[in-house]
């Protein structure tokens, strides 16, 4: 039987978790391992300096979960401690989009997916378009998981079935914010950069300055994720390939280091 090891970066609490791992069972066996608490923006970062706690539960009958204290991609590590037949790593259903390289690089979602990949897994990332009042809680009660969880699944099947396209090492799922327009689901490339990051500095009660980092969406080309999502409300699929460098480039930097001496 498949082993799917299920985690995210939001923690235990979200619906989607519950419906997503409900979903996944009936492609195998689902493991849930998340952090205890909130924990997106983390990248991959990974729990170095201190103990993790882990605590054994159930998500639903007959799904084991772990709650553990760490980052997102501790998760990959302690499925690989914990259990040592793993076949798949899914991260998700992520409140949030992870569009584009900008978002991806600090997305506890995409950490948790490099880190399986890496590892040489196949690993799927899942992201939903929320309201920026939703971000990093778990207000989006409304949106329908069923449905985000149905395609997902169905994705995740054939990567199973098949493997990964030759070439990939994971994919990149993100779900539009209305899913009742019956989306279609596309192939893209990930977006460069897809928010302006500004620093909006305000006032405190006691008269000093703090800041917020805040941002303007930019207008994105036409095949990219960002625009297949937010401006189609598409369903993007895009790939992730870890090691891209080739020999020509490695060169070039070893000309570039000769004109050092």
């Amino acid at each position: 039987m498949t082993k799917i090891c299920l985690a995210n970066d939001d923690g235990p609490d979200g619906r989607s978790l519950r419906v997503f791992a409900k979903n996944l069972s009936d492609l195998g066996e689902v493991i849930v391992i998340v952090p205890d608490q909130q924990r997106s923006g983390s990248g991959k970062s990974m729990t170095l300096n201190h103990p993790l706690r882990i605590i054994e539960t159930e998500i639903e009958t007959d799904i084991k979960m772990l709650k553990h204290s760490g980052m997102p991609a501790d998760s990959v590590v302690i499925a690989n401690s914990f259990f040592d037949d793993i076949d798949i790593f899914i991260a998700g259903i992520n409140a949030g989009a992870n569009l584009g390289y900008q978002s991806m690089m600090t997305s506890g979602t995409v950490g948790i997916v490099m880190e399986a990949a890496i590892l040489g897994y196949p690993a799927i990332a899942v992201s939903m378009t929320v309201n920026p009042n939703e971000w990093f809680n778990n207000h989006a009660s409304d949106r329908d998981y069923a449905e985000m969880s149905r395609i997902a699944t169905k994705i995740i099947k054939a990567v199973i079935k098949n493997g990964l396209p030759e070439g990939i090492d994971a994919l990149n799922i993100n779900f539009p914010l209305d899913m009742r327009k019956n989306p279609e689901i596309k192939a893209t490339r990930p977006v460069r950069c897809r928010m302006a990051n500004t620093l909006d500095q305000r006032i405190d009660p006691n008269q000093s300055p703090y800041y917020w980092i805040d941002g303007e969406f930019l207008e994105t080309p036409k095949d990219t994720d960002a625009h297949v999502v937010l401006v189609e409300e598409n369903v993007s699929v895009s790939p992730i390939i870890i090691e891209t460098i080739k020999q020509e480039e490695v060169e070039k930097v070893k000309d570039f280091l000769d004109l050092l001496t």
